[in-house]
């Protein structure tokens, strides 16, 4: 990945404890403040990941730091922006998407990476998900499994006509749209897992936060989407027992999925904008 540029702190005049203590009320968890997060976000579940995204933006400032939850706020092509990090796994992440949304966000996308278990999208692909299966051990706790977990269509059209103009310019860029699965546990336990089970089914990839994501974002009426850029092949990574997602390839993969996030984002309409 691209050394990213050091980000500045959010400046002392505009600390969090001076601001909690006026007439500003910090989140509980992320310790973030409305006015100093954007309405529209970009998630990821690596902090340094988060880091080089808001390197990306104009004038960026990290406005809260707790835990593994880093939040950057600044401006891309005139639209201000908040990238956080939000970890690993579903009941973390759920936390996240539940203080941005009380912080103001109105429009979320996650640029994560997944496992693809479809032999056609190897490392570097990109997939943007139209809906998660809801295996993530989190959202059946907020809502009964009939309730589906899909991403809004707004989001959805931003992103993919983004690939497809990233593809007119590059046309070796392997894409797809469609469903992923979102797992609470990486590693097997004696119950095994479906991986094949969902390949049969159709499903694109595994990775461990869209589905929550989507349920949260649906049942406080926001938009949200998710696109995910492959840095293994499940089958194979099973079958060889190694696993290493810092190759360049992934690498690049990534910093093309953020770039790809950021300039969907800024087309997304906000009501009363």
């Amino acid at each position: 990945m691209t050394e990213s540029r050091k980000i500045a702190p959010i400046a002392e005049d505009q600390s969090l404890e001076k601001a909690t203590v006026s007439s500003f009320v910090a989140t509980g968890v992320m310790k973030l403040i409305p006015g100093y997060v954007a309405e529209r976000a970009i998630v990821v579940g690596d902090p340094k990941r988060a880091n080089f995204l808001a390197s990306l933006l104009e004038d960026p400032k990290c406005v809260a730091k707790c835990r593994e939850f880093y939040t950057y706020t600044g401006t891309y092509k005139g639209k201000k922006i908040t990238v956080a990090s939000h970890g690993i796994g579903g009941g973390g992440a759920s936390m996240c998407f539940e203080e941005l949304i009380k912080a103001g966000v109105k429009v979320m996308i996650r640029a994560g990476t997944c496992g693809s278990i479809q032999p056609q999208y190897r490392e570097a692909s990109l997939i943007v998900a139209t809906g998660a299966v809801r295996s993530d051990g989190v959202t059946d706790r907020l809502i009964p499994r009939e309730y589906p977990a899909c991403a809004d269509f707004r989001v959805l059209n931003a992103l993919v006509n983004q690939l497809k103009y990233e593809k007119s310019k590059d046309p070796s860029l392997a894409y797809a749209v469609g469903l992923c699965t979102t797992e609470g546990p990486f590693y097997d336990g004696p119950l095994g897992n479906k991986n094949d089970f969902w390949r049969k089914a159709g499903v694109l990839a595994i990775e461990m936060e869209v589905s929550v994501l989507y349920v949260i974002a649906s049942l406080r009426g926001i938009q949200a989407g998710a696109i995910l850029n492959v840095d293994n092949y499940i089958f194979q990574r099973l079958e060889t027992g190694t696993y290493n997602p810092h190759r360049g390839i992934v690498q690049k993969g990534i910093e093309r999925m953020c770039q790809i996030a950021l300039d969907a984002i800024v087309n997304i309409a906000i009501e009363g904008e």
